[in-house]
């Protein structure tokens, strides 16, 4: 860990080195990247970078959104501070910035939802910086990631016999699976409004996946995978993946309200297609972003009694073996 004098650069203006420290550090997330928060300009946000520089180079880093609500103004860094819980020096030098970028910003609070697994002195360090739990988050507590570094044929053997069963049977059925474009975008736009309609989900902005799809387009950062009836059929449901560092996320996904979506069980073989992609990436891990907010023995022992929500998602992703993961949570600095 870098050690020495910290000095705050507000505006950071060198894209490279933001997303190469970003890109390498444990607690890096695609949220955090320079071209996240360009697109999010999209959405009526507006990004402001601050570095932690020690020694010349950059020992955190933190890219916080303000947004323009219709009655506040307020601030949210996604995945962020990109800082090592264990820097103390550096995440109390950020923390305090944070709260003076929030103030000049007229903000009426300033949201943090660190990539740090939970742990009490994390939260501790949170609270005694400034900020509080919060009671409202936007990025799910937990999440089940699967790891990718075993073989593939390892990997295909570790998930749930029906999941297998599963993608064989879409294979059978004839499902084929595409990598889509930007003209595609409208397609899973109409999915996804019907799946969240269908569970009861929070929406994303319709507009959010076309912004993402131009701002991600030539990196082969982000994919859309699409399932479809055969050559050439109706296109039943789709995925949204970005890999960025080791880590391949699984953000958004959305499936038709037809019968033959549910008849050719496309979802799992979406998944396993993905998989396969960002392990020839150099990726270790699949996150596969969010499942109700309890441990893993509750989760197995309520899975099968709870309905609605987020519990007919991890019935879904707990057919893939992951890890129950808990990130630290959402905390706020609230300046109104």
């Amino acid at each position: 860990m870098t050690t020495g004098p910290i000095h705050i650069v507000d505006q950071f203006d060198d894209r490279s080195a933001w997303d190469a420290f970003v890109e390498a550090h444990p607690y890096g997330h695609f949220f955090q990247c320079w071209t996240w928060g360009e697109m999010q300009r999209g959405l009526a946000a507006t990004p402001r970078r601050i570095a932690a520089v020690s020694g010349g180079a950059i020992r955190g880093a933190v890219q916080m959104l303000v947004f323009e609500g219709a009655t506040r103004r307020f601030a949210v860094v996604p995945r962020g501070p990109v800082v090592d819980p264990g820097d103390v020096d550096a995440v109390r030098a950020l923390s305090t910035v944070l709260v003076e970028a929030g103030r000049a910003e007229r903000a009426s609070l300033v949201r943090v939802e660190p990539q740090w697994d939970w742990s009490e002195p994390s939260v501790a360090l949170l609270e005694s910086s400034g900020f509080r739990s919060a009671k409202q988050w936007i990025m799910p507590r937990r999440t089940m990631l699967v790891d990718l570094r075993p073989s593939l044929d390892d990997i295909w053997a570790s998930f749930r016999s029906n999941t297998r069963n599963r993608v064989r049977l879409a294979g059978k059925l004839g499902v084929q699976v595409r990598v889509g474009s930007l003209d595609d975008i409208p397609i899973f736009e109409e999915l996804f409004e019907q799946m969240t309609a269908r569970h009861g989900l929070r929406r994303a902005a319709r507009e959010t996946f076309g912004l993402a799809a131009r701002a991600f387009e030539g990196s082969d950062t982000m994919r859309l995978y699409l399932a479809q009836d055969g050559e050439g059929g109706a296109v039943v449901s789709g995925i949204i993946v970005f890999v960025f560092g080791r880590t391949a996320t699984y953000l958004w996904g959305a499936s038709s309200d037809a019968p033959e979506a549910r008849r050719l069980n496309p979802n799992q073989l979406l998944h396993w297609t993905a998989m396969q992609w960002a392990k020839a990436r150099g990726c270790e891990t699949y996150d596969l972003f969010g499942i109700p907010d309890h441990d893993a023995d509750v989760l197995e022992a309520e899975y099968g009694r709870q309905t609605g929500g987020m519990w007919s998602l991890y019935r879904f992703k707990r057919g893939f073996r992951g890890t129950v993961h808990r990130h630290v949570g959402t905390f706020d600095a609230v300046l109104s």
